[in-house]
């Protein structure tokens, strides 16, 4: 967005040079707003982006702090060799703030770019399904790839809110008891600590986001089945926090069982599962084994794993494969439905859930043996 008006653009470049440094830093705040949405080199805004720039010499610490903050939200290259100087900022909080500022923008350039590549990668495949089944065959595709995407952005959206909510709840108390002067230091230890464990979930959320949309490059190879269950068990458990209840997993799986997979992706899969089979015994006393058992009939591996925990409701077990969808305090609901989405997408199989109520939970997975064998 352009400045349009000749006469604001003067009197922003004019509150710029004030001789305020208060003045001066509401100028760079401002300036911020209106140049967020501008298009980089627009003549109407060079000059103001110059301006701001030539601040990264400006005596006051907060006023070349509010320039770094500037320059992580604007792309223009004007700002790149401010930034370096006031990396050596002989201010701290300045130092920080460019650092940070840095990192922004190269993130920012490192998204558009894997924004192309996701755009070059769709427009791929569309292209590859109008050429088997059509322009129709492309469009309905395309809608219902884009109805997935609105759906996943609506529930991640409402995931995110209702951690962000609580988080401005609380700033806001913060604030209003810290200009009162009346926070005794446990009450802030508190808060901090609460303040703490919503940005430690909603960081978990996000990481179990990008794992579940992740395009990882498979390589299928022959490995032995047992070694494969084994990792993800000792995984598994070793992810369990000290102190909780760690029931034995007993595996049932012949030694010489070959399969063709991506390794990393089944223990990742399996991982899964055993957590939430694991979870299942939190408040069972003494909890019977877990038991995961793996054979091949008619050239079809069948693993599943039985708990004899907590077990689900009806409604439970149907929404246990949503994403989002968690009954654990500290769950993000996807654990599940990347298990399912590697045991289905990547190899090709099906998984299944049978549980009930008091009566612990039955996990079917079925692939193919033999899958393609990448070469060494």
């Amino acid at each position: 967005m352009a400045i349009n008006d000749p006469a604001k653009s003067q009197k922003l470049l004019h509150t710029l040079s004030a001789d305020d440094w208060s003045v001066v830093l509401e100028g760079v705040v401002a300036a911020e707003r209106i140049l967020r949405d501008a298009i980089v080199g627009d003549a109407d805004t060079d000059p103001i982006v110059e301006r701001i720039a030539a601040l990264s010499t400006h005596p006051k610490w907060e006023v070349r702090r509010a320039v770094a903050n500037a320059a992580a939200h604007l792309p223009h290259p004007a700002f790149e060799v401010p930034l370096g100087k006031l990396a050596l900022d002989d201010n701290n909080r300045v130092r920080v703030a460019a650092e940070q500022a840095a990192l922004r923008r190269r993130d920012s350039r490192h998204a558009s770019s894997l924004g192309r590549q996701h755009h070059d990668r769709i427009n791929s495949i569309l292209d590859d399904v109008a050429a088997r089944f059509g322009t129709k065959g492309r469009d309905a595709v395309r809608r219902a790839a884009d109805e997935i995407a609105n759906i996943f952005a609506r529930e991640l959206y409402h995931e995110v809110i209702k951690l962000i909510s609580p988080l401005t709840f609380s700033a806001d108390s913060l604030h209003t008891q810290l200009l009162e002067g009346k926070v005794p230091p446990e009450a802030l230890a508190d808060e901090a600590a609460r303040v703490g464990r919503r940005v430690a979930q909603l960081r978990n959320i996000l990481d179990a986001m990008r794992a579940y949309t992740a395009q990882p490059q498979l390589r299928y190879t022959q490995e032995v089945l047992r070694e494969v269950i084994e990792e993800a068990a000792t995984v598994a458990v070793e992810s369990v926090s000290r102190g909780s209840r760690k029931p034995m997993i007993e595996i049932d799986a012949a030694a010489n069982l070959i399969v063709c997979v991506a390794r990393g992706c089944l223990v990742q899969a399996l991982t899964n599962i055993l957590l939430n089979a694991i979870e299942a015994y939190r408040d069972v006393e003494s909890p019977k084994p877990i038991k995961v058992k793996a054979q091949v009939r008619q050239g079809i591996v069948e693993i599943t794993v039985k708990d004899l925990g907590a077990g689900m409701s009806e409604e439970a077990q149907r929404d246990c494969l949503t994403l989002f969808a968690t009954s654990k305090p500290s769950g993000t609901g996807f654990g599940l439905p990347l298990a399912v989405k590697i045991i289905e997408s990547e190899h090709g199989g099906r998984l299944t859930i049978e549980s009930a109520k008091d009566r612990g939970t039955l996990v079917r997975m079925a692939i193919p043996a033999n899958h393609h064998v990448d070469a060494a």
